[in-house]
């Protein structure tokens, strides 16, 4: 699934989304639900100790749409090349 927004800040193109971070969108309101006064942070922990010891078919299936989210992102965005910015300190 591609994302959304495929333009993040000052126009650029934002990365394809991995399995996980398909996966903690996925469950990020049930979770919100369940623990109402959680933050993102703490959604995340939560959503990565279920993915953690998720079975195998579920890993899989978020695994082939990244993928496939991927090969469309690749599509839209032939010359992307994905380059790690330097935080400034």
């Amino acid at each position: 699934a591609p994302c959304k927004k495929t333009r993040g800040k000052k126009g650029r193109i934002t990365r394809p989304q991995n399995a996980f971070i398909l996966y903690r969108k996925d469950l990020q309101d049930k979770i919100k639900d369940e623990n109402p006064d959680a933050d993102f942070k703490e959604i995340s922990r939560i959503a990565g100790n279920r993915w953690k010891h998720e079975v195998d078919h579920v890993k899989n299936n978020y695994t082939l749409l990244a993928t496939l989210g991927g090969l469309v992102h690749q599509d839209l965005f032939p010359n992307y090349k994905y380059q790690p910015r330097q935080r400034d300190e």
